[in-house]
């Protein structure tokens, strides 16, 4: 028996010996990891994808934050029949790669970004029917659309 097997995996949260989750990369107590869930899950709502344009194969969404009175994004998606192309741009008027949530002594930190992308995914590419999806990310330079002048 090798070393690594004979030794135990605590918990990264409460140094709780059973770790169980998530599967394939146990790190974390059951839990502590239906807490770490449920914290994402209350920033993710902080999030709010408003339907600005819709089209039988296409939509474009304006993405707010409760902090912010503006829109921080929008995106874009396109369906072609077989697959779903999104286009998501970043305004500069939001802090996208802070930490988006504190756990003590937790290994991973997830940023405002990350946690956008799991809001398309259950907001937007689950009732287009999910499936096969394509997403391409951009930062503006200027925080307005009006202001971007072709520039990302």
């Amino acid at each position: 028996m090798s070393r690594k097997a004979a030794e135990v995996t605590r918990c990264a949260l409460c140094d709780a010996k059973d770790v169980s989750e998530p599967r394939g990369d146990e790190r974390y107590c059951r839990d502590c990891w239906e807490r770490k869930i449920a914290i994402e899950d209350i920033v993710a709502r902080e999030f709010t994808l408003k339907r600005y344009i819709r089209a039988t194969t296409a939509e474009k969404y304006l993405v707010f934050h409760s902090t912010q009175k503006r829109p921080i994004g929008q995106l874009l998606v396109i369906d072609d029949g077989f697959d779903l192309f999104l286009t998501l741009v970043l305004f500069p008027s939001f802090n996208w790669d802070d930490q988006a949530y504190h756990l003590d002594k937790d290994p991973e930190r997830r940023s405002f970004t990350e946690i956008l992308v799991d809001v398309v995914a259950a907001d937007v590419i689950e009732p287009w029917g999910g499936g096969k999806w394509h997403l391409e990310m951009f930062r503006s330079t200027a925080p307005d659309p009006e202001d971007w002048n072709g520039e990302m």
